[in-house]
């Protein structure tokens, strides 16, 4: 691609930086501060054509800034990859390092460790051997007095052997004396275990026995429970019995007033009924025991008796109109 030529290349100054800084913001401020007029004759016009090369080479100086841009990422990116991949190098090697180095540090630490519980266990160990050589060392000795304490007793009693062979002619040599001894230790020992076992079988009768005495006292609280329970009932029959009583009582004496009264009536309907056949002039068919037929009678005549006076309410009713409609044409 063809370079076009710049018209007005900047120039860049030299010396230090910040006396260009200086000098560039002052130049900024003097080009703020003038008048800008252009002549006439260094318009361009605007012409397509004119506008189309301008347009142009906007293009071209944008695609040659755009190549620049490109081959500047381009080493950009390289040099970044290869400062990646350094840096990911030292970081594995670094990571590999701290590994090395943590595993380092655990081992040791694990060996101090054992080191110390050795020490410790190996203090542990001789505190130990020490106290169970002093504590065999009082044993030894306390060993040693009991044997001389044992070996005097033993003489005192070879002397108390011989004295008691001496004096007791039924023994000849002090091994009969100890042989009785065995033999009375040995029956002692056999009636200590017969006392032992007669004690335990008396043990066990003693718990048969309150064993049985607690069930028998069970079965009386059983029992007395049942004849409470039986009293109650007997208490709960003999009070319906007495109230069954007082009624049946009662029914009775209301029995024998309702068959007085029963009778009353009987002999009421009887003598009604042979009064009204007898003002009728009825015979007396009906039988004394049979008071159906008597009552059929007895309602037969009161039947009769009201229509009569039915009737006659209804004659004096019309008898009072009569003699009231007379008294009043009377009195008109």
């Amino acid at each position: 691609m063809k370079k076009s030529k710049d018209l007005a290349p900047i120039a860049i100054p030299h010396g230090p930086p910040v006396e260009s800084t200086e000098e560039y913001f002052k130049s900024l401020m003097e080009q703020a501060r003038l008048v800008k007029k252009y002549p006439v004759w260094d318009v361009p016009r605007p012409t397509p054509q004119v506008l189309v090369e301008q347009a142009r080479r906007d293009l071209m100086e944008a695609g040659e800034k755009l190549e620049i841009k490109r081959r500047e990422e381009t080493e950009f990116r390289q040099i970044m990859d290869k400062k990646w991949n350094e840096l990911r190098t030292k970081e594995h090697l670094l990571k590999e390092s701290f590994i090395s180095f943590n595993k380092f540090i655990r081992e040791n630490e694990e060996k101090r460790v054992r080191a110390e519980k050795k020490m410790k266990e190996d203090q542990e160990t001789l505190l130990r051997r020490t106290q169970e050589t002093e504590a065999m060392c009082r044993r030894v000795e306390e060993m040693e007095s009991v044997r001389g304490l044992m070996e005097k007793q033993v003489q005192d009693y070879a002397d108390y052997l011989m004295s008691v062979v001496q004096k007791y002619s039924e023994f000849k040599q002090p091994m009969d004396v100890l042989n009785r001894y065995e033999a009375l230790a040995s029956a002692k020992t056999t009636l200590a275990e017969r006392q032992e076992r007669d004690l335990e079988k008396l043990e066990e009768a003693r718990q048969q026995m309150a064993h049985l005495t607690e069930e028998k006292k069970l079965f009386i609280m059983g029992l007395n429970n049942r004849l409470a329970d039986l009293r109650r009932n007997y208490d709960k029959t003999r009070n319906r019995v007495v109230k069954w009583e007082l009624a049946l009582s009662r029914l009775k004496e209301t029995a024998a007033r309702r068959h007085v009264e029963l009778c009353h009536v009987r002999a009421a309907v009887r003598a009604l009924y042979v009064r009204i056949s007898r003002q009728k002039g009825l015979p007396i068919a009906a039988r004394a025991d049979d008071y159906e037929a008597q009552l059929v009678v007895i309602m037969r005549a009161l039947l009769e008796l009201r229509r009569i006076h039915q009737i006659a309410i209804d004659r004096a009713a019309e008898q009072l109109a009569q003699t009231t409609k007379c008294m009043c044409e009377l009195l008109d």
